[in-house]
């Protein structure tokens, strides 16, 4: 599951990027062909993850519905809201600071690289 969660994680960063620097208005399209890996995590969080406060779950259940919605209406602020700040928060729970170290290094190299 966590090569799963990486995944995800990393194609919703992704979708972000490419609304915000190409200026596609097709957030909440592009995000239709992440759901059957959203509604996974959803069901693999709520199945395995125990012992949180009952909001936790909730928010978790609306953020799906947010997706519904932003769909639904073709809401691009919404799926990008619901995902963004929403659903990256869960799946964050699940990445190591090795992780974020390893990204950012990466990003940092190939910065340097690119520009010598």
């Amino acid at each position: 599951m966590q090569e799963k969660i990486e995944h995800l994680y990393e194609t919703i960063n992704f979708l972000g990027f490419n609304a915000t620097y190409s200026r596609n208005n097709n957030y909440a399209k592009n995000a239709r062909e992440m759901i059957p890996q959203i509604q996974e995590f959803v069901q693999w969080f709520l199945t395995n993850i125990s012992g949180l406060e009952e909001g936790v779950y909730l928010n978790l259940i609306d953020i799906l519905k947010d997706c519904e919605t932003a769909l639904q209406e073709d809401d691009n602020v919404l799926m990008m809201d619901a995902l963004e700040q929403g659903l990256s928060e869960y799946l964050e729970m699940f990445l190591s600071e090795e992780y974020f170290k390893e990204k950012e290094s990466g990003y940092v190299d190939g910065n340097a690289k690119s520009e010598s």
